[in-house]
């Protein structure tokens, strides 16, 4: 089995106002603006990147009022919605983790990359992502 991390990809920040976020993350902390991707992404939402000290902030805003993001801010409010990590084999990661009683959720495909999540209530109130990168 292949079953390897191999680094932080991202943190994804779920908030109500995308350019305001960016922009504020921009004056106060020198964060800086990458790829605005607008609704090319998987769910009811728009989103851009950033970077801030060597890592990517992936922002996003729901572009749907009745979509599962807009649901989630909600009832958990802005902040942090997941963190991402590159796996070296997605297939070989959820045998590992499946091996341990953890199913990975709504996988998907995404520009050629696998993706999918851990639910926050097996692993200590984080939603983590999990991205095997496409060649």
């Amino acid at each position: 089995m292949a079953h390897r991390i191999l680094g932080l990809a991202k943190v994804n920040l779920r908030v109500r106002d995308l350019q305001g976020t960016i922009d504020r993350y921009g004056d106060l902390l020198g964060a800086e603006p990458q790829r605005d991707r607008g609704s090319d992404t998987i769910g009811a939402f728009n989103g851009a990147t950033m970077q801030l000290g060597g890592v990517v902030l992936d922002v996003v805003a729901p572009n749907d009022p009745n979509g599962a993001l807009a649901a989630s801010i909600e009832r958990r409010g802005e902040g942090i919605d997941s963190i991402a990590y590159f796996v070296e084999n997605l297939e070989d990661t959820a045998a590992h983790l499946s091996e341990r009683g953890v199913e990975l959720v709504n996988r998907a495909e995404y520009h050629g990359s696998k993706i999918g999540f851990i639910h926050p209530k097996q692993a200590s109130g984080v939603l983590i992502e999990l991205i095997e990168r496409g060649s």
